[in-house]
C-alpha cells in the first residue's frame, strides 16, 4: 500500500453509547498520519420515532457522506451502524472494521450476549450521571502506561454536549432490537472484528460463533474489555493497520 493509495482513502470513524467523536482523539492522531480522517456521531431523535423508520432515514442520511475508498471502524454499537452502511454502501466500503461490537448484543438462544435489564441499566446511569458514567468507563481501561492519557480522553469527551434523553433511548433500543446475523453474511469485503477478552457486554464467545460463519478476521486482546482501543491503544493500531495493508 503506497502513499497515494494511502491519501485516496477515508477512514470513517463511528463511537459508542453515551460517548462522542472524542472518545478516539489518540486513534485518530495516530491514523491521521496516513488517512483522511472522518467522524459519524450517533443519531440524535429531534421527536418521539418509530426506531426502524428513524433508524433508515439515519443510515439513508448519513450514506451521503460515505465516499468511495473509504474504511469503515464502529465501536460497540458503532459496528452495528458501520455495518449498516456497509450494507448500504457496498461500492463505496473497502473494509470493515468493528471493535468490541456484535451483530445482535441481546442473549438469544445459542447467542451469547447481554440481557435487556443490562442495557436499561446502562441507559439509567448515563441519564442520571452522565459525567460519572464517562469517567467510571474511562477508569476501567486504566494501566500502568496510560492513565494521564485517559484522563485527557475523560476532558476531551466531557468538553462537547452531552447526548439527550432521547439520542440515548434511540441508541439503546437499537441495541435492543436490532438483530444483523444473517445481514452479515451479505458482506463480500473483508470484515476484521476486534474483541476484549474481559469485555462483559460482547462477550469473547462471539469471536468463535463469527470465525465460523465469516471470514476469520478477528483478534481477542486478552487483557482489554470493552474499549482495547483505548486500553490497547498501540497494539490496537498496530493490528488495524496490518489488516488494511494485507486487504488493500
Amino acid at each position: 500500500m503506497n502513499n497515494k493509495i494511502k491519501k485516496k482513502i477515508t477512514i470513517i470513524l463511528i463511537n459508542g453509547l453515551g460517548f462522542n467523536k472524542k472518545v478516539w482523539y489518540f486513534l485518530k492522531k495516530k491514523f491521521s498520519k496516513k488517512f483522511k480522517i472522518s467522524t459519524i456521531e450517533l443519531h440524535s431523535p429531534k421527536k418521539k420515532f418509530k426506531l426502524n423508520n428513524e433508524l433508515k432515514k439515519f443510515i439513508k442520511k448519513k450514506s451521503l457522506y460515505i465516499p468511495k475508498n473509504c474504511i469503515l471502524i464502529g465501536w460497540s454499537i458503532g459496528g452495528l451502524i458501520a455495518t449498516l452502511l456497509t450494507l448500504k454502501n457496498k461500492k463505496n466500503v473497502l473494509l470493515l472494521i468493528t471493535i468490541s461490537s456484535s451483530p445482535c448484543f441481546i442473549k438469544k438462544k445459542k447467542w451469547p450476549g447481554i440481557e435487556i435489564n443490562q442495557i436499561n441499566e446502562m441507559k439509567k446511569k448515563l441519564l442520571m450521571n452522565y459525567k460519572y458514567s464517562i469517567k467510571n468507563f474511562l477508569e476501567l481501561q486504566k494501566n500502568s502506561t496510560n492513565k494521564i492519557k485517559i484522563n485527557v480522553l475523560y476532558k476531551k469527551i466531557i468538553s462537547q454536549k452531552k447526548p439527550n434523553n432521547l439520542t440515548i433511548e434511540f441508541n439503546t433500543q437499537i441495541l435492543k432490537k436490532i438483530d444483523l446475523r444473517k445481514k452479515i453474511k451479505k458482506i463480500k469485503i473483508p470484515i476484521f472484528r476486534i474483541y476484549g477478552n474481559l469485555d462483559s457486554i460482547v462477550p469473547k464467545k462471539i469471536c468463535k460463533i463469527l470465525d465460523k460463519k465469516i471470514k476469520k478476521n478477528s483478534f481477542i486482546f486478552k487483557k482489554s474489555n470493552h474499549a482495547p482501543f483505548i486500553s490497547d491503544l498501540k497494539k490496537c493500531y498496530k493490528k488495524i493497520i496490518n489488516f488494511i495493508k494485507n486487504n488493500i
